[in-house]
């Protein structure tokens, strides 16, 4: 089967294929709850009960061979389908183990491999608390991820180059999310409906699943993960600089020295790269940022105004109806309303 290739302009229009591992010893729950979430994700715009018909994700359990694997609590977990026969994948996840070795067993080797042909094709990687075995995989080389804190002695042992922080709740790049306990499992998975099928169906699966919020840091960065699928690296270090810092915002010539480009390289690629120049970026995170506090929170729109970088409640108001078409007080209240009705 083909790998379904993400249409920032459409969704897609066929269920997308989604691997979940089972390396020895998993955590049933991890196994099942993204199974069932992707699984319950199409039948919240079906008009019957036909699972099949609705979905939006064909999800699989793959393993080495076709006998069921024991979960840690001893749990049977049947594989659909085995390494070598199963295909491509567009999203390929990684739960949590009990007790993983921290050298790289015979095991771990194959899923490494198969993780790495299936990440070089193309393949989004989530992990959820699975970071050990990516870590083995060679794919988090470099970058910042989370996982489980009973995993984080052996990471930063053996795998120095990886920025481990437990802390964290996700950790999201273009190609790789790391994510750290069940709350935020429900985000991850809003995510993904975004990425392939758009924010309404995102928002409807999160009206009838998720119970908290994610902090802002974590909100921006599922949000910004949409815009660093371009793959360079200047421009990357440059989102992720203002994401840190959108009160008061860099200077384009700070920014352009922290990656050792001219002002005019750096605004060419950044635009080419995200679809808008820096300035938009800027206006786009403060917006994000903004719609978290009004919905997460009491604070008053003059204090939201200042946390998000405007300079005062009126000019936050007219770049939010500006952008989202309604006043940030009417999303307020629109927010508050079906958060009642759920």
């Amino acid at each position: 089967m083909k790998r379904q290739i993400l249409d920032t302009k459409a969704p897609a229009t066929a269920p997308v294929r989604v691997a979940i591992l089972l390396p020895e010893r998993p955590w049933a729950g991890s196994v099942l709850l993204v199974r069932d979430l992707l699984q319950a994700a199409g039948t919240l715009a079906a008009r019957n009960s036909d699972i099949a018909a609705s979905a939006l994700f064909d999800v699989r359990l793959v393993a080495r061979s076709k006998a069921p694997v024991i979960s840690f609590g001893g749990l049977p977990l049947t594989p659909d389908l085995t390494l070598k026969r199963s295909g491509e994948f567009s999203v390929v996840v990684v739960p949590a183990q009990f007790a993983p070795a921290a050298e790289t067993t015979e095991d771990d080797a194959a899923y490494c491999q198969w993780l790495c042909r299936q990440h070089a094709g193309g393949a989004l990687v989530m992990s959820f608390g699975g970071a050990l075995l990516l870590a083995k995989s060679g794919l988090l080389d470099g970058r910042e991820a989370t996982g489980l804190l009973s995993e984080r002695s052996i990471i930063r042992r053996r795998f120095p180059e990886i920025r481990y922080r437990s802390s964290l709740r996700i950790v999201a790049a273009a190609d790789i999310i790391t994510v750290c306990g069940i709350g935020p499992t429900v985000d991850a998975c809003a995510h993904l409906i975004e990425r392939f099928f758009g924010m309404q169906r995102a928002r409807r699966f999160l009206r009838h699943t998720s119970t908290e919020a994610l902090p802002a840091d974590n909100k921006l960065a599922l949000w910004s993960a949409a815009y660093k699928r371009h793959g360079d690296a200047q421009v990357l270090a440059v989102q992720e600089m203002l994401e840190r810092d959108v009160d008061p915002v860099p200077s384009l010539a700070t920014l352009a020295q922290h990656v050792g480009l001219s002002e005019r390289s750096l605004s060419r690629r950044f635009a080419d790269a995200v679809g808008f120049n820096v300035r938009q970026y800027v206006a786009r995170l403060r917006l994000e940022h903004a719609d978290h506090l009004l919905t997460t929170s009491r604070m008053a729109l003059a204090h939201v105004a200042r946390e998000c970088g405007y300079s005062s409640a009126s000019a936050l108001s007219r770049a939010f109806a500006l952008m989202r078409g309604r006043t940030p007080r009417s999303h307020r209240l629109e927010h508050a309303a079906w958060h009642q009705r759920r």
